[in-house]
């Protein structure tokens, strides 16, 4: 399965569509890992939602690159990001950070 995990990813990279039949159970398995560490993180310092945090980055960008989809499938989809979105802005601290400035590193 890993091996399958790479080549998605690299497909991905090069901007090229992926198949439904391999990027659906991809971007749900992520989505379902997102949505168990944005569960889980305690506040949005924590490595948790950072890992979180990330997966819906990059579902956000990989999801249109994914040919093939039943409206179904991208509806649930959908579905799953959203989920993903509110558990991360619950986490304690999350809607702070939001707004926030970003730190200037020195």
């Amino acid at each position: 399965m890993r091996l399958l995990h790479f080549l998605f990813l690299l497909a991905v990279a090069a901007e090229i569509s992926v198949p439904a039949m391999v990027g659906l159970p991809m971007i749900a398995g992520e989505l379902d890992r997102g949505i168990a560490l944005a569960n889980v993180a305690a506040t949005a310092e924590s490595l948790f939602f950072a890992e979180a945090e990330e997966v819906y980055l990059q579902v956000r960008s990989v999801l249109p690159r994914i040919d093939g989809l039943t409206s179904g499938d991208h509806e649930a989809l959908e579905t799953k990001v959203t989920d993903l979105r509110m558990a991360l802005e619950l986490v304690p601290g999350a809607m702070d950070r939001r707004h926030r400035p970003p730190s200037v590193k020195g």
